[in-house]
């Protein structure tokens, strides 16, 4: 059940869209609806109050007008004198021991109001609603001076007008809501129509066409930024493809020179008989051969490890002077043959990061500045305490690097030289592993070169253990 609701497809953009508008305009048009009823049924309610009070006060005034010698007929015809002029009223009055003296009313009506205690004054509060015979009445029960009055009016009429127009309102916020739903939709499909054809463009990129982009000025400005994020994700696609073609083509030639000089050198081994110490001759080129491939495989795996699935490393306490000092004596007789000399200038604190991780940094840009570093020239380990990180370059005299080159030194098999000559000293990782190591510890690499002056840096976030 639960990988079923997780697979669920949840509803399209224009149903959600639509549903909720739709839903929200049904309902102010109901409240609407709702509202211009209730206000025309106090508007009515108020008309027939305000009748009834006019025919009150003409009660009143007949009741009162009465002269010595008028008998009942003479108030009988003040009465219904009082009440002329006035359609789909009716009245009643009584002496207040119930004795009747002129009425109007029907019988049923007479009798629903009797059990109704009698008001002081006519107002909203003391009207009331009696439906006999099918009828509807709106009136009250009062005392006039020494008399019971009842007065009420026909409400049939009002009643008739307010349910054809409930019928009608409600029937307008029916048609209302379904043109609203329908206006909705054609809005909502039509306002998607930018997606629908960036959709269509983007069913157009593949593998092969990389360099397909959106146009962000043929989009609504709310779609910008998706068109922005989606041509970025494509360069930094295109790059990664471009990247893995260079890096499938750079891993093939370097494979292929050893294996070529390996083959090489067994079909001459085998051309002819040889001596035992040419054979040992032999053995020992091709183990020259076997450990470069070696560690250009064990390079190579290092990286994929650190760039799929990275391990974190396992912080200590690390020393980078000291850490720089012990390879100095590592590099000490390479320095020597080489004639080039070991320096080291600066003082930093000891930093929280993997210590056989950056060693092998420092190890790295060591062997890469001996390896071009001029006879007669210092290589100098200079440290920088920064308020941010540890900085450590390290410099060498030599041949300048053109500047188009330097951003890419740190990739993996990038070479300054393009004819590729091999000196069997490395195979192009050595510092594309510097860029991994630094950034797994949250720093920075960089290089400079000029006046023939060599520089790479990296850093270190600045945390004493």
């Amino acid at each position: 059940m639960a990988a079923e609701g997780a697979a669920r497809r949840p509803a399209s953009l224009t149903l959600r869209t639509t549903a909720v508008v739709a839903a929200a305009m049904a309902a102010l048009l109901a409240a609407c609806a709702w509202w211009i009823g209730v206000s025309l049924e106090e508007h009515l309610a108020e008309q027939d109050l305000g009748e009834l009070q006019a025919v009150t006060e003409s009660l009143a005034t007949a009741l009162a007008t009465r002269e010595p010698g008028d008998d009942e007929r003479a108030m009988q015809r003040r009465l219904a004198g009082a009440v002329m002029g006035h359609h789909g009223v009716y009245f009643n009055v009584w002496h207040l021991d119930g004795a009747p003296i002129y009425g109007t009313s029907p019988r049923e009506l007479v009798e629903a109001a009797e059990k109704q205690a009698p008001s002081a004054a006519l107002d909203a509060a003391a009207l009331q609603v009696w439906s006999v015979n099918g009828k509807t009445y709106r009136g009250a029960v009062l005392r006039l001076e020494r008399h019971r009055v009842l007065v009420a009016v026909l409400m049939d009429f009002h009643l008739r007008y307010l349910e054809r127009l409930h019928r009608g309102l409600w029937l307008g916020t029916l048609a209302a809501s379904l043109v609203s739903i329908g206006a909705v939709w054609l809005a909502v499909w039509w306002g998607l129509a930018p997606l629908r054809r960036v959709s269509r463009r983007i069913e157009e990129v593949g593998s092969s066409r990389l360099h397909l982009r959106l146009d962000a000025a043929q989009v609504p400005h709310e779609l910008e930024h998706l068109v922005a994020a989606f041509n970025g994700m494509l360069d930094r696609l295109q790059e990664s493809f471009t990247r893995l073609s260079d890096f499938s083509a750079d891993i093939a030639h370097e494979l292929r020179t050893p294996v070529t000089n390996l083959s090489t050198q067994a079909q001459v081994a085998l051309s002819k008989a040889r001596t035992v110490e040419e054979y040992q001759e032999l053995l020992y080129s091709s183990l020259e051969e076997l450990d470069r491939l070696s560690r250009m495989i064990g390079d190579m795996l290092f990286l994929a490890q650190a760039d799929h699935a990275p391990s974190p490393p396992t912080l200590t306490r690390v020393d980078l002077a000291t850490e720089a000092r012990d390879l100095f004596d590592y590099f000490e007789a390479l320095a020597e043959e080489r004639g080039v000399t070991l320096a080291i200038q600066g003082t930093a604190p000891a930093v929280r990061g993997d210590r056989a991780m950056l060693r092998r940094v420092l190890s790295n840009l060591i062997s890469n500045g001996l390896r071009y570093a001029q006879p007669g020239t210092p290589l100098t380990v200079r440290l920088v305490d920064t308020p941010a990180a540890v900085e450590v370059s390290v410099e060498n005299h030599g041949p300048d690097i053109p500047a188009e080159h330097l951003p890419r030194l740190f990739d993996r098999f990038y070479r300054v030289d393009a004819a590729r000559r091999h000196t069997g000293e490395g195979a192009g990782l050595g510092l594309a592993i510097v860029k991994s190591i630094v950034q797994a510890h949250g720093g920075r690499v960089a290089a400079a070169s000029g006046d023939g002056l060599t520089c790479f840096t990296f850093s270190v976030p600045r945390k004493v253990a």
